[in-house]
């Protein structure tokens, strides 16, 4: 409604100038009045051009008044471009920011993501231990239960060993401290040295040795003030033998017991003398048997246990020296025997079980063994 009032009255008052400039052209026509010694015809043309300038000038005061649209394309059009052109290199940064933001919200995402499968994967993996925790629970439960029953049977050997010596007919009466080819101690000593050094050596061994037996009830012999009865050419040979051999190789001695040591009494003794060799190399196969699966663990792992029982026969016939108290030759990892009691038992099927050293065993190392599980595959 605004701009046809206003095109309206634009309209009337061009109108009107129009006509007065007409009249006062017609009227100075006709009394040729003339402006600026102009003719009057030339008047008559220069009060029209006038007045069409009056018209213009009007129409655009009034729509600059009335309208600051039309005053700004008049008067701001340099001041809007140069605004337009800055506007528009906001847009185009914010444009860029944008595309950024999108860029970093896509690889948050993608983090985001990576985070949630790990999280995933860790819940599994907690629930799968969980689990596998539990049933390490159940067999600690149950080795605890058959270590009780070993304990027990242990008690009632010892009380059958100690009916034992106490029922042997001696003319000597007491406690027997060791029997007869018993070991006593051990030591290793490098081939190769001197006599002087070896036999320095052995002499520390046996008084080391003599505070340890003293301890358990033996007695020095009352002429040479000594607690080991040792043949003088015996203990020369021992010491030459070494002084002679290679200084690559290790000597083993073990003092053993000729007979059975009665508590308050010296001890006659002997030494052996043994080769310190590598028994078995690391990663090395001892023994492998196939073991037929069974829905019962307990078979299992007794046919395991006598696959070890096996192993410590063979490491002794290899040349390892057993523990003198349990002559028990070979140590396993209870979860490592688990898992392989677990893999026949979940196999179904008759699997190849392998013994293996762990580490490089020599004949005075304790043997460190594990178990590997292959499967056979029957050939058709």
């Amino acid at each position: 409604m605004y701009t046809f009032i206003l095109i309206s009255t634009l309209i009337i008052i061009s109108g009107l100038i129009a006509f007065v400039g007409d009249w006062v052209g017609l009227k100075v026509g006709k009394k040729r009045v003339t402006i600026f010694g102009l003719r009057p015809h030339y008047t008559a043309i220069f009060i029209t051009i006038i007045t069409g300038i009056l018209i213009a000038v009007i129409t655009v005061t009034i729509l600059t008044i009335s309208s600051k649209d039309v005053k700004t394309a008049l008067f701001g059009m340099e001041a809007l471009k140069e605004k337009l052109a800055y506007l528009s290199q906001e847009v185009e940064i914010r444009n860029i920011q944008l595309s950024t933001a999108q860029k970093n919200l896509n690889g948050t995402s993608a983090q985001l993501q990576e985070m949630e499968d790990k999280y995933q994967k860790l819940s599994s993996d907690i629930s799968e231990k969980t689990d596998q925790l539990r049933e390490l629970l159940l067999i600690r439960e149950k080795l605890i239960e058959e270590k009780e029953n070993l304990s027990q049977e242990v008690e009632e050997l010892n009380a059958t060993i100690k009916a034992l010596y106490s029922g042997i007919t001696w003319i000597r009466e007491g406690e027997v401290i060791f029997g007869s080819d018993e070991q006593i101690a051990l030591t290793i000593v490098q081939g190769g040295r001197s006599i002087e050094e070896v036999r320095e050596e052995l002499i520390r061994f046996l008084n080391k040795t003599s505070d340890k037996v003293l301890a358990m009830g033996a007695k020095k012999d009352e002429r040479t003030n000594q607690v080991f009865i040792i043949a003088q050419k015996e203990f020369e040979d021992i010491v030459q033998k070494i002084h002679d051999n290679d200084s690559n190789k290790e000597w083993i001695i073990r003092l053993l017991s000729s007979i059975n040591v009665i508590e308050g009494e010296p001890i006659v003794a002997h030494f052996v003398l043994i080769e310190n060799n590598l028994v078995f190399k690391i990663d090395e196969v001892i023994i492998s048997e196939e073991i037929e699966s069974s829905e019962v663990p307990g078979e299992i792992e007794k046919e395991l246990l006598s696959l070890l029982r096996k192993v410590s026969i063979l490491a002794v016939e290899r040349g390892i020296i057993p523990d003198p108290k349990s002559s028990f030759i070979g140590t396993i990892s209870a979860v490592n025997l688990y898992d392989i009691v677990k893999t026949i038992v979940e196999s179904g099927s008759t699997m190849q079980v392998s013994v293996i050293s762990v580490y490089d065993t020599w004949s005075v190392s304790p043997l460190r063994v594990r178990m590997e599980v292959t499967p056979i595959h029957s050939s058709t």
